[in-house]
């Protein structure tokens, strides 16, 4: 026999939590995403592809002599990570607690943390000399915008689009970015929110964004400036068994399209009620000049 809990909609908590991911954490969406509503087995990969650049000819003597080859890069990103936070609530727990809401407040919030954490410490761990040897050394005193600036015509100069460029620093860096009178200025950056909020949107061609669990990488990475194609981060839902002890509500995240699916299910034998969110994953390594480390050493 089902068992039943008053008071848990999983689909109206799952609709709640899904808000918080694209919003207020990680900005999932400044690299190349590969997300799909199809449900997939974890070692299936995906792949993507990256054009190579071509310098145009002098077809005034006819179009053949003048052809010349391209080529294209494949990326293959495999959805080796099937990763999330189950936890488990006693009946006295729950008792205790009174509603639903505390679930809500106390296990939702931190499984979503949790879970996109993991995603991203694979992600960033990819950022090493051995995969982008393009950097940028600099201390943190001395961070500021005309270094950010230099940066911009670097990436340009190796031909990255300058559409959707992006920088995610750590604390340190973005703060002494935000100190610098070309950002703090209101007058000069158009507006007062650096002053105000302790926030920027843009700097020198770049969406600004702060992390503040950028890995070192046994290579003192603070930061880094990206394009689109730098790296790759494909997902995929996965299989929900049907059974009447278990509810599954799968959700798409609206800013990013991770494809989250959130479990609620009760053990009568150990009078326990578990609730797990999680979702299947793989990173790679897209267009490595699209990506510039930056180091404090």
């Amino acid at each position: 026999m089902a068992n039943t809990l008053s008071g848990i909609n999983l689909a109206a908590i799952a609709d709640d939590a899904i808000a918080y991911l694209g919003s207020n954490f990680f900005p999932v969406n400044l690299f190349s995403t590969n997300f799909s509503k199809d449900i997939a087995t974890k070692g299936e990969s995906v792949t993507t592809r990256i054009a190579s650049s071509l310098t145009a000819q002098d077809v005034s003597s006819g179009y053949s002599s003048a052809a010349q080859d391209v080529t294209s890069t494949a990326v293959i990103t495999t959805l080796s990570n099937f990763k999330g936070h189950p936890a488990k609530f006693s009946d006295l727990e729950i008792t205790k607690a009174g509603n639903a809401k505390w679930l809500m407040d106390h296990f939702f919030e931190p499984t979503k943390e949790a879970t996109i954490k993991a995603l991203v410490d694979d992600l960033l761990a990819l950022i090493t000399n051995a995969n982008f040897s393009n950097k940028t050394t600099k201390a943190a005193g001395v961070f500021d915008a005309d270094v950010v600036a230099d940066i911009a015509g670097a990436l340009t100069t190796r031909k990255v689009q300058q559409k959707d460029r992006a920088l995610l620093l750590g604390p340190t860096y973005y703060s002494a970015l935000l100190k610098d009178s070309a950002i703090n200025d209101a007058s000069s950056f158009g507006n007062s929110n650096a002053i105000k909020e302790g926030q920027m949107s843009r700097a020198r061609g770049f969406n600004v964004h702060h992390y503040e669990s950028i890995p070192t990488n046994a290579e003192s990475l603070e930061g880094f400036a990206v394009g689109k194609s730098g790296l790759v981060i494909a997902a995929r839902p996965v299989y929900g068994p049907v059974a009447d002890h278990i509810a599954i509500e799968n959700r798409i995240e609206p800013v990013t399209g991770l494809p989250f699916q959130f479990r609620f299910w009760y053990d009568p034998s150990g009078g326990n009620t578990y609730m797990s969110a999680g979702f299947l994953y793989g990173v790679s390594v897209g267009d490595a000049p699209a990506l510039q480390r930056i180091v404090s050493a």
